[in-house]
């Protein structure tokens, strides 16, 4: 849910005590606290867990240039590792002689100053190369290059023309956090970096989770907008466009959508073992959704906040802090209707409790029936309070008088609250409508051992 939607039911919440509604007609402020602690688990974790959490790997496919904060860096010979394989880098040097050159395959010799490496570029790359150098290649030419270095039969590095890092490199990061969390027993925490390239275009890839072959699958995708819209003719060719790295221990996926990588800053996922079923379980942006999503948190919060008011003389102190913490719970209830769930009860349960999926497809709609439920209960409660706050006033909105059927006062407060919900009712039955079919989806997705099915999941994300 939106930030938005979770101070709204901090509000709404406030309405349901007329202490706190008499304070706010009186101009008093202190009960929009509420409001704020039901957006507090959200702020706390963006604001402050997000930077404080540690990142065992990161997985850097395309370094980018340091001052025009794009891809690719260059890179010079000298300085190129063996944990540099198949990140996209561009070297800049002068061809020292040209040993192969034919209409599939070209390799030449380039020399930077700080070494000399052999340059392969071959079918669609070598077309590539030779719009980059504008002409024939020739020796004494000065050329940039950009690719990435590989290893032949025989261990000696090479430069391969390209225009995307190899998936190998992503896969093999993955990989190695899986089987690290595995024998170590503790949580391994990965940050995927975006590739961005220049003219606001990112390098779209995919990270697919073979558990019954325990492998990690990575297909490198299209150039797209920063709205993700693909751009045709920037696909990579077949032969550098999946990657793929086998773990030693068994793992699962648990977040159901898939893993994609484009625009923005890229995911942060956590590998952690789960003793029980003994295998490794994929924890999405694993810094958030934790202890202050729970319920425990929010009873704890509402706590410190008692102390607080009543130093600075609030009367109704209690109330609020009971406002406070329905505001904060409300936040929590909201983010499980979603997919990654929350730790609800800490230290009962120490994992993430999945979420119920409602909506799953539908999260605009979600937002605005539940942004609408809140609203009505404000108004509900304004309503049916108005008497009590001000009694020269009488309730703006009578269900027994615009009826004028024999109601009473609690029958007609809950026929109106029904009423004010059915826009609200309406969406949610289609959501749970749409979890029925997104998990129906789910359950006949076959295992993907094959190339075409990687594509088809590919085309899915709008990839190709």
């Amino acid at each position: 849910m939106r930030g938005w939607t979770h101070y709204l039911s901090g509000l709404a919440m406030t309405t349901f005590f007329t202490q706190l509604l008499e304070d706010l007609s009186k101009g008093i402020l202190w009960p929009l606290i509420a409001g704020f602690y039901a957006y507090l688990p959200d702020f706390v974790d963006f604001k402050f867990r997000r930077f404080l959490w540690r990142r065992d790997i990161v997985v850097d496919p395309a370094p980018q240039d340091r001052k025009l904060k794009v891809s690719p860096r260059r890179v010079l010979i000298g300085e190129l590792r063996p944990e540099n394989r198949w990140q996209f880098y561009y070297l800049e040097g002068v061809v020292k002689a040209i040993t192969s050159r034919g209409e599939e395959l070209t390799e030449f010799v380039l020399e930077d100053g700080s070494g000399e490496i052999r340059v392969v570029a071959r079918y669609e790359d070598l077309r590539r190369l030779e719009r980059v150098v504008g002409g024939e290649l020739s020796v004494g030419v000065r050329v940039r290059v950009p690719g990435y270095m590989d290893f032949d039969a025989e261990g000696k590095p090479y430069w391969n023309v390209s225009d995307a890092p190899h998936p190998n490199y992503v896969a093999k990061l993955i990989a190695k956090a899986i089987d690290s969390a595995y024998e170590t027993g503790k949580r391994v925490t990965v940050k995927i970096l975006n590739i961005r390239m220049s003219g606001d275009l990112y390098r779209r890839f995919l990270v697919h989770y073979d558990s019954p072959n325990k492998r990690i699958l990575v297909l490198m995708g299209p150039l797209v907008s920063t709205g993700g819209l693909p751009i045709d003719g920037t696909g990579v060719p077949p032969y550098r466009m999946i990657g793929e790295a086998k773990t030693k221990h068994p793992f699962k996926k648990v977040y159901p959508r898939p893993t994609v990588i484009d625009a923005f800053s890229g995911p942060e996922i956590g590998f952690i073992k789960n003793p029980e079923e003994g295998v490794v379980e994929e924890e999405f942006i694993p810094w958030h959704r934790g202890f202050t999503h729970s319920f425990t948190a929010g009873f704890l919060f509402s706590l410190f906040l008692i102390p607080i008011l009543f130093l600075i003389g609030y009367e109704n102190y209690l109330y609020l802090a009971l406002a406070a913490m329905l505001g904060h719970w409300m936040h929590v209830i909201e983010d499980q209707m979603g997919l990654m769930g929350s730790v609800l009860f800490p230290p009962i349960t120490k994992r993430r409790v999945p979420g119920l999926m409602i909506g799953p497809r539908i999260p605009a709609a979600m937002n605005f029936a539940t942004n609408w439920a809140m609203i009505s209960i404000i108004v509900w409660n304004i309503n049916r309070n108005l008497p009590l706050i001000s009694p020269d006033f009488p309730k703006i909105i009578d269900l027994a008088k615009i009826t004028g059927l024999p109601l009473t006062d609690m029958i007609a407060d809950f026929m109106l609250l029904i009423i004010l919900l059915v826009p609200t009712i309406f969406i949610y039955a289609l959501g749970l409508m749409d979890r029925a079919k997104f998990i129906k989806l789910l359950k006949e997705q076959l295992p993907e051992k094959k190339r075409e099915e990687l594509l088809d999941e590919m085309e899915e994300v709008g990839g190709l």
